[in-house]
């Protein structure tokens, strides 16, 4: 059994507190259903890594869209809400990490 399988029973069993509850039976339609922990960054590095168009949400509860080759100026930037630009050299791990990585588009 994996760590996120042991996760996940760990917090079916703190819901209930009934021994005859059927909880590998809630954990096999919960994985059914397509749950995944979200994966967690932890750098500025990891997150310029990820492809565009990629989005992290960051401790503060911000969302940031990665956009690659930013209008065509040869650099990368994130995107938080109603435009706002950050390059990706400013990205800082000290304001933005550990992120949430909310959607990554696959190849």
């Amino acid at each position: 059994m994996s760590n996120a399988d042991n996760e996940l029973f760990g917090i079916i069993y703190a819901v209930t507190d009934d021994p005859d509850w059927a909880v590998s039976e809630v954990h096999d339609a919960v994985l059914a259903a397509g749950y995944r922990k979200p994966r967690t960054i932890t750098t500025a590095e990891a997150a310029n890594d990820l492809p565009d168009r990629s989005m992290i949400l960051t401790p503060g509860k911000i969302a940031f869209q990665k956009w690659e080759d930013y209008y065509g100026a040869g650099k990368d930037a994130w995107e938080r809400e109603l435009g706002q630009f950050v390059p990706a050299e400013l990205l800082s791990d000290s304001d933005h990490f550990p992120a949430i990585v909310l959607y990554e588009p696959q190849p």
